[in-house]
C-alpha cells in the first residue's frame, strides 16, 4: 500500500530556514543569487558563499549540490556606465570546470570595437535550472 505525504512548507530540524513546497517541485530554480561586484550576497536561495576570483570572474558556492554538472544557468546585470556597451555574464569553463556544487562565471561587457573587458557588476543576478542531488 502507497503512502502519501502532503505538506505546504518543509522546514530544517530546528523548525527554522523553511521553504515552500513550490520550491523544490520540477521546473524551478533549485539555486538563484542577487549580488553585486565585490561578490557581496544581498539575497540568494541555496548559495552558501561567493568567491571573488579577480575583476569580473568568481564562483558561486551552492550549499546543496546539484545532481549533476548539467545544469543551466541564466543570468543578468547591469550595464556599465555607458550605454553603447553590451554587458553578460557567462560561465567561465574555459577556465574552472563547471562542478555539482560550484558555477564559475566571468562578467564581460564589450562596445563591438574589440574593446572588451572584464567587469563588477553593481547588481547581478544568477538561477540554475537542474536537480538537486
Amino acid at each position: 500500500m502507497a503512502s502519501e505525504l502532503r505538506v505546504n512548507t518543509l522546514k530544517d530540524a530546528a523548525g527554522n530556514n523553511s521553504i515552500p513546497m513550490s520550491s523544490v517541485s520540477p521546473g524551478v530554480p533549485k539555486s538563484w543569487c542577487h549580488w553585486n561586484g565585490n561578490s557581496t550576497v544581498k539575497i540568494s536561495l541555496n548559495v552558501s558563499s561567493i568567491t571573488d576570483s579577480s575583476t569580473g570572474i568568481g564562483i558561486i558556492n551552492w550549499s546543496s549540490a546539484q545532481e549533476n554538472a548539467n545544469y543551466s544557468c541564466t543570468t543578468s546585470n547591469v550595464a556599465v556606465s555607458s550605454a553603447s556597451y553590451v554587458t553578460c555574464i557567462m560561465d567561465n569553463t574555459n577556465y574552472v570546470t563547471r562542478t555539482t556544487t560550484a558555477w564559475s562565471y566571468k562578467s564581460a561587457y564589450s562596445e563591438g570595437d574589440g574593446d572588451d573587458a572584464f567587469f563588477d557588476s553593481a547588481s547581478a543576478v544568477c538561477s540554475a535550472l537542474g536537480d538537486l542531488a
